[in-house]
């Protein structure tokens, strides 16, 4: 029988740590801003998700071009629960146009994850790899101890470093 390794992989404290390849200033909005303006900052700033932040620079969620596609997505049928037996289905019949201009006022945080796992700047470059990994993150906002922006690791920094002492 094999063994998962990646479950066996420790909290490591040393290594090379996440800070010294993050991303320090990375493009972020904040809990006010609208899908609009989400959206223009994705494209203008060719990323494809970013840290939600509030006036603390703490975050408070994420967003992602992903999380923008799902809302605008043809839902076929809807069906609401109204209690008891009785349910209402309802179909969806909006052109896409029609649900964009629905959308384009509405706040991030209607559509951001909420739940953010974040890495620390002092965690080893392996254990926020395995993290990565583990949760198919493409990239992870980096937090201090009070929960503020201090960066992002993103997998392809990851593959820089890793490409970096193979190729030395």
């Amino acid at each position: 029988m094999s063994e998962i390794l990646s479950e066996r992989i420790p909290l490591e404290l040393e290594g090379t740590p996440v800070s010294s390849i993050m991303t320090e200033k990375p493009f972020t909005c904040t809990q006010d801003c609208t899908i609009s303006d989400v959206v223009r900052m994705l494209a203008e700033n060719e990323v494809s998700s970013m840290p939600v932040i509030d006036e603390r620079n703490q975050v408070v969620g994420f967003i992602s071009d992903g999380d923008v596609m799902g809302a605008i997505a043809q839902h076929r049928a809807h069906t609401i629960f109204t209690g008891g037996d009785a349910s209402m289905l309802y179909f969806d019949d909006q052109s896409l146009e029609q649900r964009i201009e629905d959308l384009k006022n509405r706040c991030v945080m209607d559509f951001a994850t909420r739940k953010v796992v974040c890495a620390r700047p002092d965690q080893s470059i392996a254990r926020v790899a395995a993290l990565l990994a583990k949760k198919k993150f493409k990239k992870l906002p980096v937090v201090d101890d009070e929960g503020k922006l201090v960066g992002v690791i993103r997998r392809s920094a990851i593959t820089k470093y890793i490409f970096g002492i193979l190729f030395q």
